[in-house]
């Protein structure tokens, strides 16, 4: 609930930062969306996640208004972004890299490249395509994309699997005795690290979920249920992923 409303504190901002970004510069030359990834995108952010967006363009857009107006425009919104502490991304998935900001058929292109590559970098892109979001602009330029790459990945069974075996790499944070297993070494010694051993194993199952439905989706908890209503999540394991407390409902 928490990380929803921290989400939805941010939408706004990025709508004004985008409208702000007009009035500098004028109206766009051709349609454009501006789309969140990553825990943004699924409306699962915290008090000290970084940034993450991306711009698809109309295909009538010329190399000059990519290289002018729109390179102008991302770097307004996620400048201000990070003045109001929504921090860059520290792997540059954002609008302000080239490679996030390109026309619809471009995009088409990585989708079918990551998808009939599942190289691990591919699935790691990939990954992005799934949690995308739309906040501001054309929704239109993302209807047809969103569903194409929802129909590949669904029928490519060994995208599948890798993207199964991907998810399972996060393992329990257990040791031999049942206690918890901490950071071993490093400026992080001894604390639980409970985004890669905790948060991440649910997230990356609840993507796996959503594209065996497949399911368009992106907030986890929503592609839980909606997995369980489908029935690619069995009822039990699914009340467990969902209810931190299920016992109590028992």
């Amino acid at each position: 609930m928490v990380t929803r409303l921290i989400a939805d504190i941010a939408d706004p901002v990025i709508r004004r930062l985008l409208m702000l970004a007009e009035e500098t510069l004028g109206p766009a030359p051709v349609p454009y969306l501006w789309l969140a990834c990553g825990s943004q995108g699924r409306q699962e952010k915290t008090g000290v996640s970084d940034q993450g967006n991306c711009l698809i363009l109309n295909d009538a857009v010329t190399d000059a208004d990519h290289d002018g107006y729109f390179a102008q425009m991302a770097k307004i919104v996620c400048d201000g972004l990070d003045a109001c502490g929504y921090v860059y991304c520290p792997g540059d998935m954002m609008a302000t890299n080239p490679m996030w900001c390109q026309p619809l058929v471009k995009w088409r292109g990585y989708v079918n490249g990551w998808v009939n590559k599942p190289v691990p970098e591919a699935q790691m892109l990939a990954s992005v395509m799934f949690d995308l979001r739309p906040i501001g602009g054309h929704i239109g330029l993302f209807d047809d994309l969103q569903d194409q790459t929802l129909t590949m990945a669904y029928k490519n069974s060994l995208f599948v699997a890798h993207m199964v075996s991907n998810s399972l790499k996060h393992t329990l944070p257990l040791g031999l005795l049942r206690g918890f297993a901490t950071i071993r070494s490093g400026e992080h010694k001894n604390p639980l690290d409970r985004k890669h051993i905790g948060v991440v194993p649910v997230v990356d199952r609840g993507r796996v979920y959503a594209l065996q439905g497949p399911l368009n989706k992106v907030n986890t908890r929503v592609r839980l249920e909606a997995g369980i209503h489908a029935g690619v999540l069995p009822k039990s394991g699914g009340r467990h992923a969902v209810d931190p407390h299920p016992c109590r409902r028992a």
